[in-house]
């Protein structure tokens, strides 16, 4: 059977979602995060002179360390912080996760952007050759094992649930998902989670301070631990 502590966290995205669109300028994102975060995001800059009709969605400034272990996606109705993870790199645990929280947290004071929605993503991988057997084997019935899916090449389950974070109305995603693992010199089957725990659009009246927002990142990453170890107990 499967275990939590079988997997390894392999991405972390902290995104913040903006209501207007008018208040973004690249030249801001630029100044808010570099003057501080240059050696950070000490790769290629990518400012994009997209057309004005654009979808708001498309980033318009693309920051990213030379490594590769950070990246940094602002659009005019979002902005995303990402730590990737790469066994090559040493990262201590949480570090990553804690950096993406204070670039983030930098650039919202800098620009004094309104914040209307929060999304945590994680995403864990378990290297195994049978991927989509193994999700069957962990949540199907015995009879659909043998039978209905028991040829299954790829396998995903999803499950949505609405909760209660103290303060915070959140969707909390999980999908179990057969995947590979595409690296330079491989491609590897991999078991992916991918954990996605967000702030409802529906409450587009929300506008959070920055002392909620950090609070709702802190309280998102402990209750995807723990949802993790509902779902696949250590013991």
């Amino acid at each position: 059977m499967l275990r939590a502590s079988d997997f390894s966290t392999a991405s972390v995205q902290l995104a913040a979602f903006t209501p207007e669109p008018s208040e973004f300028s690249a030249s801001n994102v630029l100044a808010a995060v570099l003057g501080k975060y240059a050696n950070l995001y000490d790769g290629v800059v990518q400012a994009l002179p997209l057309p004005e009709n654009a979808p708001l969605e498309i980033p318009r400034v693309i920051l990213q360390s030379k490594n590769g272990a950070f990246r940094l996606e602002a659009a005019p109705l979002r902005i995303a912080c990402y730590w990737i993870v790469d066994d090559s790199l040493e990262t201590e645990p949480g570090k990553g996760f804690l950096t993406c929280l204070d670039v983030l947290e930098q650039y919202l004071k800098s620009t004094n952007i309104q914040v209307y929605r929060l999304a945590l993503v994680l995403n864990r991988i378990y290297k195994n050759q049978n991927p989509a057997s193994q999700i069957v084997e962990q949540f199907c019935k015995p009879g659909l094992q043998a039978s209905l899916f028991k040829e299954s090449k790829n396998f995903e389950l999803h499950d949505h649930k609405e909760a209660q974070l103290q303060s915070f109305s959140v969707n909390s995603w999980v999908r179990f998902k057969s995947a590979q693992l595409v690296s330079e010199n491989s491609v590897e089957p991999v078991l992916l989670i991918e954990q996605d725990t967000n702030t409802l659009a529906e409450e587009t009246w929300q506008r959070f301070t920055a002392n909620q927002i950090s609070e709702y990142f802190h309280l998102a990453l402990e209750n995807s631990e723990k949802t993790l170890q509902n779902y696949l107990p250590n013991e």
